[in-house]
């Protein structure tokens, strides 16, 4: 199959949209940074009453949380990305992965026509994909030319 024609064709239904777990806009963002540890997930998606309104994701915890002490008891809708950019069960992958492109984002969550959450687009999704679709390329295949890696260890 081609690469553009099978993405341009799988929904995004069919696609892995599982990274990320789910948080009420009124939880701290402590609240929220557990919940993300507890469940190994990069991304928070808010809901209030059942329906998306916010992101948080790893990206924000280093940008907004690492360097003040302080955010840890804010609320999460202080800090989240409110209304982030999503879309329709009924988009394909190559419609999710020009939205990511086009807005420099790393995370489509797919919503219902009513806003509640079917799950989350990521690159992640991408190359699940492209393992499915390529099963005989070896994903840890050593290096092509091994002698342009030093053998020894540097550094501290």
């Amino acid at each position: 199959m081609d690469l553009l024609a099978g993405l341009k064709q799988e929904s995004v239904t069919e696609m892995d949209l599982s990274d990320y777990c789910t948080v009420d806009a009124s939880a701290s963002v402590r609240d929220v940074l557990t919940q993300m540890q507890v469940t190994h997930c990069r991304n928070a998606l808010v809901l209030q009453e059942g329906k998306l309104v916010g992101i948080f994701t790893d990206r924000d915890v280093l940008m907004k949380v690492a360097d003040n002490k302080d955010a840890l008891d804010k609320p999460i809708t202080d800090l989240m990305t409110p209304d982030p950019v999503t879309l329709s069960k009924a988009a394909t992958a190559a419609d999710a992965l020009a939205v990511m492109a086009r807005k420099h984002i790393r995370n489509v969550p797919i919503v219902e026509d009513d806003g509640s959450v079917v799950g989350n687009f990521t690159h992640f999704s991408v190359l699940d994909f492209l393992a499915e679709q390529f099963p005989d390329i070896p994903l840890d295949s050593y290096p092509v030319y091994p002698r342009r890696f030093s053998r020894r260890r540097h550094g501290g």
